[in-house]
């Protein structure tokens, strides 16, 4: 499995980035020029894997992420989605749960039949990088169908779950049956770590965040270990502060991807329970540069060097990140002499 398998090793420490391909990488932007929409890029499976292998031909990093989205889910089930240029994505109207409750999610993942090929040519091109799939968590792609897009506020979210609670449950239920689903379709086509990004955990309180995120992020978990006990996974509830400590307590992933502000007892209770940590650098301090990226690049390999480790951010690479910033941040981590900076 790549260089995972190597991970004890403090002076080859695995590096990926999240949203390593996109729209920062000249190379990518000339081929969404062609193609138009970004979901005709997503499902042209040729082009996706072109655009999945772009930072790994530019970086030589480690790890190959499938390039897709988050949204594919309610996409495939019924739900209208277009992204627009400055705006993102715009979702149209919810199918009415009863119906979405009937609904046959083999059938409906086939509409996204092009994601598990894509996966397939990375299954062939992949050499001795690992490979990951991926999916959104429940609770975040469920904020989007019903924020319809992107919000910063997430009135429409929280008014959801808070006064129509059991209508919440239901959808959440689908989400994670789908996900399950989704993921273990992925597997077969070729992914070697599965990775649930849920960006909006944190704007849960902590009674919600039970239900709504750790609930079914074990579940997720739990499915795909009795399914694929050998398949590593790997979740990012972001911006989760303390309550990542109860996640981990229930959710037995393999890696857990962490943001700038995390709990102290972390790393001890990763280490504890021998889960890899990911992250952390900040994607502003990616795009600035400079002394204080390589600055904050160190004190990062020095912080987490007790622990399992794998190089990455705290969220995903900004468009207008320079590419050279990509290559100086790989280099440091590359060069960095453990042995002197942690004695």
């Amino acid at each position: 499995m790549g260089k995972i398998l190597r991970i004890n090793d403090k002076n080859n420490i695995p590096i990926w980035f999240m949203r390593q391909a996109g729209r920062y990488l000249p190379e990518y932007r000339r081929l969404r020029e062609k193609k138009g929409s970004f979901l005709e890029l997503c499902f042209d499976p040729e082009t996706a894997a072109e655009v999945s292998l772009q930072p790994i031909k530019r970086f030589d990093l480690d790890f190959i992420i499938l390039f897709s989205d988050i949204l594919v889910i309610p996409y495939a089930l019924g739900q209208d989605l277009q992204f627009i240029e400055g705006e993102g994505p715009i979702l149209g109207d919810l199918m009415d749960l009863e119906k979405l409750e009937k609904l046959n999610f083999d059938k409906c993942l086939k509409k996204i039949n092009p994601v598990f090929e894509t996966l397939g040519i990375l299954k062939q091109k992949k050499k001795s990088k690992t490979l990951i799939g991926f999916c959104g968590a429940p609770f975040t792609v469920m904020n989007y169908m019903i924020e319809r897009g992107t919000s910063v506020s997430h009135k429409k979210i929280l008014d959801f779950i808070r006064r129509h609670e059991r209508k919440a449950e239901r959808l959440i239920h689908i989400l994670q049956e789908i996900s399950v689903l989704y993921l273990r379709k992925q597997i077969k086509a070729g992914a070697e770590i599965i990775k649930v990004f849920d960006s909006w955990a944190g704007i849960l309180s902590e009674k919600e965040y039970e239900k709504f995120v750790i609930l079914p992020n074990k579940y997720i978990n739990d499915e795909i270990k009795k399914s694929y006990p050998n398949i590593k996974t790997t979740f990012f509830p972001r911006q989760s502060g303390r309550k990542v400590l109860k996640f981990i307590e229930q959710v037995q992933c393999d890696i857990l991807s962490v943001d700038e502000k995390y709990p102290k007892e972390l790393k001890k209770e990763a280490k504890k329970r021998d889960i890899i940590l990911q992250g952390n650098l900040s994607p502003e301090i990616l795009l600035t540069g400079g002394s204080k990226m390589e600055k904050k690049i160190k004190e990062i390999l020095f912080d987490f060097s007790k622990n399992k480790h794998i190089f990455n951010l705290s969220h995903g690479v900004l468009p207008k990140t320079p590419v050279h910033n990509i290559n100086k941040t790989i280099d440091i981590i590359r060069n960095y002499e453990f042995n002197k900076s942690t004695s």
